[in-house]
């Protein structure tokens, strides 16, 4: 194997560790979200995961200043591992503030909020197994598409969660937890879709 081919498969192996810590604590937080408030107790494990990818990210960001050669523009990647991370990001900062806000009954747009996190991070993963051939593989392309889709059911989801919250809620308070756990979980959803953004802006440049 050619140096230059070994460097470019160290960034590869990367996003594939990244993508995989990412998916990973997917499941764990629909779990938690899902079987709460009996879950209340996994919620470090969501910490331990959003940690890694912390340092996953961080060893990426050293290969790439340390690195002549890149696979592609320096930029995309930065912003790659930087939105991959975001989404253990988000979802650590909700499941901790289920703990945080005393959330009791658990509302059903966040189910599904849940769930499209981690149909979203699924998809990820798998792009992301067939990045290092983008030029070629169709799964690259067919799984971006897809997690664009599923923002588009996040903003649906979200948008009818508020207007819930909203009309069911006189207790300012309940609103202000709610409308903040909502938020953050689109935020969520719309980090996975910038991931696949950027998975576009590589395709754009090297066609």
């Amino acid at each position: 194997m050619s140096r230059v081919r070994h460097i470019e498969n160290q960034f590869y192996d990367k996003f594939i560790e990244l993508a995989h810590e990412v998916a990973a604590c997917a499941v764990v937080f629909r779990d938690i979200t899902h079987d709460w408030p009996a879950s209340r107790g996994r919620i470090p494990e969501v910490k331990d995961y959003e940690i890694r990818c912390d340092a996953i990210m961080r060893e990426t960001l050293t290969l790439l200043e340390n690195s002549f050669i890149t696979p592609f523009d320096r930029e995309d990647i930065n912003l790659l591992v930087r939105e991959l991370d975001h989404i253990a990001d988000g979802m650590d900062n909700v499941s901790a503030r289920f703990d945080l806000y005393d959330i009791g009954d658990m509302r059903p747009e966040a189910l599904q909020m849940a769930d499209l996190i981690l149909r979203a991070s699924n998809e990820l993963q798998d792009l992301f197994d067939h990045f290092e051939n983008f030029k070629k593989d169709p799964v690259v392309r067919e799984k971006m598409h897809t997690v664009g889709t599923i923002e588009d059911e996040g903003d649906t989801v979200s948008r009818q969660a508020l207007a819930n919250v909203f009309r069911e809620h006189t207790d300012a308070v309940e609103v202000i937890k709610w409308k903040s756990l909502i938020d953050t979980m689109e935020a969520t959803v719309d980090s996975c879709k910038a991931v696949a953004n950027v998975v576009r802006s590589v395709l754009v440049k090297n066609a």
